[in-house]
């Protein structure tokens, strides 16, 4: 069964009215569709577009023209598996299906390309994925899956962050706790 893959740009912002204005106008400009456009903390404004390759990265140059100084990073990544896609759009499983796997990076465009990763390497489902909105600038995700696929999934996720200078921590929880499940499945809040 082949995958389902897509294309995205990201988008992000030093300055939300930029961030909105300049994600409007590249909207209209270029045949590109959001996947997510939100407000990050503290203060920044991001955008994940998802469309052809020559459309992004038209979307891109656009948004260095329109966003100037406050466009502060942009980045287009292809080839990404739907699963991460839906997640960024908050499509997650939220349920636990054994193991868990958190990877946290304060680098957005290279924790997207790591959950790809982690969804390349073995069978995991997200049960989060958050980007720097409700936790500061930290992003992370959480994935679930049978113990040996989180471990193989977040070991290569992890290492090309470490790679990229932009990991902070993982954690591999082999059996959680039904407490602990109840409150995170609480707090995983689409803030």
């Amino acid at each position: 069964m082949d995958k389902e893959i897509g294309n995205i740009a990201v988008l992000e912002f030093k300055a939300i009215p930029a961030g909105i204005q300049v994600t409007d106008e590249v909207i209209k400009a270029a045949q590109v569709g959001i996947v997510l456009s939100s407000t990050l903390c503290p203060g920044k404004y991001l955008t994940v577009l998802q469309g052809e390759l020559d459309a992004l990265d038209t979307s891109c140059r656009l948004a260095e023209s329109i966003g100037g100084r406050h466009l502060f990073s942009s980045m287009v990544i292809g080839g990404i598996d739907a699963k991460v896609i839906d997640a960024i759009g908050a499509k997650v499983s939220g349920e636990p299906m054994g193991a868990l796997g958190i990877v946290e990076s304060l680098q957005i465009a290279h924790l997207i390309n790591s959950a790809d990763i982690a969804v390349d390497t073995a069978e995991v489902d997200f049960m989060d994925f958050r980007l720097a909105r409700g936790c500061g600038v930290n992003s992370f995700f959480i994935i679930t899956g049978q113990l040996s696929a989180v471990e193989e999934a977040v070991s290569q996720a992890s290492d090309f962050l470490a790679q990229k200078g932009a990991m902070i921590a993982d954690k591999i929880i082999a059996n959680p706790d039904r407490q602990v499940m109840r409150w995170l499945t609480s707090s995983l809040c689409r803030c």
